[in-house]
Order: structure tokens, then C-alpha cells, then sequence
């Protein structure tokens, strides 16, 4: 019974992570910060920036239930560069500081400064309005 168990976490745990690197790749977000500041700052944009960890459900949430949704997709690749880092891993950058995944920073390109920090789970609705405030 303890076998079955740890096979069904150890199960768990790789398709979340898989999750959120079939996210990245399918939805053509970088995931190095340095790359997208570059492209942020050749293209005259801002760069959105999630910030999530493999083991977060909300994370994965945010990305199938309002990232993925195609008016916000469109909005975001429209005025940002979006990014999305682990911050467990070494392409999360450590200069924004995270308590709480997910973590969503919009970030100006130009001088690196926080535009604004949203915290946590954001439905399509909510974050749609956050977009528009931002720009």
C-alpha cells in the first residue's frame, strides 16, 4: 500500500512540473529573464512576469484557466513579453523577492522597476481587468 502511494505522488509531482513546461512551450513564453528583458527592451515593451513553483496547483490553475484563454493571451503578447519562471529554479530571478506563488510582477524594461505585483490565483475576469489598469 506505501508503494502505491509514493508511486501516486511521485506521479503527481512530474506531471505537474510537465505541466508548466508544456505551458511555457505551448503558449511561447520565455523562461529566462534575461532573454525577455532584451526582447522586452528591443521591442519597447514591459514584461509580465509568473512566477510559480512545480508543486503549485494555483499555478497550473492560473495558467489552464485564465492565461491560456486566448483574449487574454492576445492581450498580453499585444503590450508585454510574457515570462514565466520557477522560483525554485535558477531562472527565477532573485531580485524580486516572492512569499506567495503564483506571483505575477509587470516589470518596465527600460529600468527594471516593478509596475505592479499581483499576488496569488486571478480568474479571467479579475486578471483581464488587472491588464487594463496596467496599461
Amino acid at each position: 500500500m506505501k508503494n502505491i502511494y509514493l508511486v501516486f505522488i511521485l506521479g503527481l509531482f512530474l506531471n505537474l512540473n510537465a505541466t508548466s513546461e508544456k505551458f511555457i512551450k505551448e503558449m511561447s513564453y520565455e523562461d529566462d529573464y534575461q532573454i525577455a528583458l532584451e526582447k522586452a527592451k528591443k521591442e519597447n515593451k514591459s514584461i509580465m512576469m509568473v512566477v510559480s513553483q512545480v508543486t503549485c496547483p494555483w499555478c497550473r490553475k492560473l495558467e489552464r484557466q485564465t492565461l491560456k484563454k486566448k483574449k487574454i493571451d492576445a492581450l498580453v503578447k499585444e503590450n508585454f513579453i510574457p515570462l514565466s519562471v520557477d522560483k525554485d529554479k535558477l531562472n527565477y530571478p532573485k531580485k524580486f523577492k516572492v512569499k506567495v506563488v503564483p506571483t505575477i510582477f509587470f516589470i518596465n524594461s527600460k529600468d527594471e522597476t516593478i509596475i505592479k505585483k499581483i499576488l496569488g490565483y486571478k480568474n479571467k475576469k479579475d486578471f483581464r481587468e488587472i491588464l487594463e489598469k496596467v496599461l
